[in-house]
């Protein structure tokens, strides 16, 4: 008998669907999400059509020009997510011609996938949640379309079954090995956010303008003081005149661990970084880094970077010296004291400071007391410059934001003989002191500079040199009333939705820490703690007994003790055709009624209804014996049995 699907299970397969579109925007063009709306759109028009075979056709021939066009833009989106672009066009094409309930059980199923594919790109607390009440509905929608009528869900009962499978669950969660994926998500190229492998006037004052969160830092010790908090991210050795490139010098990477030169302990810092998603492999590291965890690697310059593109909420730990960093290779002074034949003015400018220092550090005092005593000015909304970039900045609008600080610094020195680059990274950040972390966000991006002097990369800010209190106190207290507006949206204004914000923030820390976080090296750490403090036996007991009770109750539910020997006999024969019994009919009318739509089987029918009779009234043992053996012989014969349905329609 075919069931109409009706309006409301309908409307939930498309708020479903709707919601999942949303929800998987990272992995599709704004073209084809349009086009997968204006196709759900499309099923109203669609049904006007009386012919089932014109409806099919002509999604048909919708699905295969769609499905050419992601072919054709596949090297842009990528194989995983042109997978997952696939699904949505197959789970649309499917509502949209769906008319009866058996058809929907492939799009149930694409559903399900769809809502385990959303938690690859979100780890958050608030939009697990959302995802995790999202597969609830549709788990509901699907509990309403095949459910029996009379049968309402159990509160109690489905209250009762995950309180018993919590503490397995949490017992896996904490216990069970970590394993390596069997298969790796290719991630788009590009960046979605985060500093980018060029540099030039306008890269940091635009990406500061994102209040994003760029990462989260806890420290084993205490917080080092806001002058030492430069992270160091990218380093810039390429420059062609305007704008500074990262340089691909070399594929080799440093080892594992690097060992501290000294024993300074005031100067080493271990830390845990916990980093937002980006698509890229650049991390964030204080100083030099020495050792690492087993997620990250070191790069060149002394730098970190995820093994992968961090396509996901990355947790990691470092070990840090606070000094100057080495020089990683032989070339690297030569490949940073290149110049360009560019900016004739700074070149002046340049042999002018040099013939007044009499060393690297003088000359280092001459550029700082430039920017000190000339009329030059920190803002996020400096002027444009022309083709000689540096010139211009230097000499004409003396009005820039770090990165032309950086940027003329380091050509300054390079011109001056000095090997010289320009670093960026992230400066300072919000302490949160009840939390004890470190909050960095977009908006801490910076850039500064590092030269070569005595046997190591020593830092230079001359951000430092103009705008102190950006260092010592943080952007907003470097810019301008009007400036530190534009960089603040409007309903952020309200101290209600701020607090708000942060509460849900610090709520997002807490889920990033200890269950996002939950890594290889924590697990084993918990075993030994367990081995060592004699608790492993207590609770292996305790998830043995759980899962005894589990069992038991199950059982139970399977063999209720109410029942006597010959209805559990009944019930097991005979099946789904037994449903149709109503409640309080006696069991000898519903084989009379079963006989009539079954004539072929009627004599043996009439025997299990005797022998059932015996059994229950009389509590003839040998009847009951002699009704399990019919039973068991035309177990198949009753399997088959037959029960005309009425015919409904929503």
């Amino acid at each position: 008998m075919l069931v109409l699907l009706s309006r409301q299970a309908l409307l939930s397969f498309y708020a479903i669907l709707i919601a999942v579109i949303v929800l998987l925007h990272q992995a599709l063009p704004l073209w084809y999400s349009a086009i997968l709306v204006v196709l759900l759109l499309y099923r109203w028009p669609l049904q006007q059509s009386s012919s089932k075979v014109n409806k099919l056709k002509r999604i048909n021939i919708i699905a295969a020009s769609i499905l050419l066009l992601l072919l054709i833009s596949i090297k842009q989106s990528g194989v995983f997510h042109f997978m997952i672009q696939i699904l949505l066009l197959s789970a649309t094409c499917r509502l949209v011609l769906i008319h009866q309930r058996h058809d929907s059980h492939q799009l149930l199923w694409v559903l399900y996938f769809l809502l385990a594919c959303c938690f690859i790109f979100y780890q958050s607390m608030l939009v697990s949640l959302l995802i995790l009440a999202l597969l609830m509905f549709t788990l509901y929608s699907h509990y309403q379309l095949y459910a029996s009528k009379q049968h309402k869900i159990q509160l109690l009962q489905l209250g009762k079954a995950i309180l018993l499978t919590l503490p397995i669950w949490i017992s896996m969660f904490l216990l069970f090995p970590r394993l390596q994926p069997l298969w790796r998500i290719p991630t788009a190229e590009t960046a979605v956010t985060g500093l980018a492998d060029s540099l030039d006037p306008g890269s940091i004052e635009n990406l500061v303008q994102s209040d994003k969160l760029a990462f989260r830092a806890i420290f084993e010790d205490s917080l080092p003081p806001r002058q030492q908090l430069y992270w160091r991210a990218k380093v810039y050795e390429d420059f062609d005149g305007r704008s500074w490139t990262v340089n691909q010098r070399f594929e080799r990477r440093q080892p594992a661990s690097r060992q501290p030169v000294n024993n300074n302990v005031e100067r080493t810092l271990s830390y845990q970084i916990i980093a937002e998603v980006s698509n890229q492999r650049s991390l964030f590291a204080l100083g030099m880094p020495v050792q690492y965890t087993s997620v990250v690697r070191p790069a060149s310059a002394y730098l970190v970077e995820a093994r992968r593109p961090v396509s996901q909420r990355l947790s990691y730990q470092l070990t840090s010296i606070l000094s100057a960093v080495p020089e990683d290779i032989a070339l690297e002074q030569r490949l940073n004291s290149r110049t360009v034949s560019a900016n004739p003015k700074t070149k002046a400018l340049a042999r002018e400071l040099t013939s007044k220092a009499s060393s690297t550090a003088g000359l280092i005092d001459q550029i700082s007391e430039m920017f000190r005593q000339q009329p030059y000015f920190y803002s996020l909304n400096p002027p444009g410059l022309g083709e000689n970039s540096i010139d211009a900045f230097l000499f004409d609008s003396r009005t820039g934001f770090c990165s032309h600080y950086a940027s003329a610094t380091a050509v300054l020195l390079r011109e001056a003989g000095v090997p010289a680059r320009v670093v960026g990274g992230y400066q300072g950040g919000v302490w949160h002191e009840e939390q004890q972390y470190l909050e960095v966000r977009q908006r801490e991006a910076h850039a500064w500079v590092e030269y070569y002097d005595n046997n190591g990369w020593q830092r230079f800010d001359p951000t430092a040199v103009i705008a102190p209190e950006r260092v010592l106190a943080g952007l907003d207290a470097a810019l301008s009333a009007d400036e530190q507006d534009q960089l603040q949206a409007n309903w952020r204004r309200l101290s209600a939705f701020n607090y708000l914000s942060q509460q849900l923030l610090h709520l997002d820390y807490y889920w990033s820490v200890w269950v996002l976080g939950f890594d290889d090296n924590q697990q084993h750490n918990l075993w030994q703690q367990l081995k060592a403090a004699g608790k492993l036996l207590a609770l292996l007991g305790t998830l043995l007994i759980t899962v005894l009770i589990l069992w038991w109750y199950l059982h139970l539910q399977r063999q209720p003790a109410e029942f006597a020997a010959p209805v559990l006999l009944v019930r097991r024969y005979f099946g789904k055709v037994l449903a149709n019994k109503p409640a309080g009919q006696h069991f000898s009318q519903f084989i009379a009624e079963l006989k009539a739509h079954n004539l072929a089987d009627a004599n043996l029918l009439g025997k299990i209804d005797m022998l059932y009779q015996r059994a229950v009234y009389a509590d003839d043992q040998q009847a009951l014996l002699q009704l399990e053996q019919h039973l068991k012989q035309n177990a198949s014969t009753l399997a088959r049995l037959n029960w005309p349905e009425k015919q409904t329609s929503a």
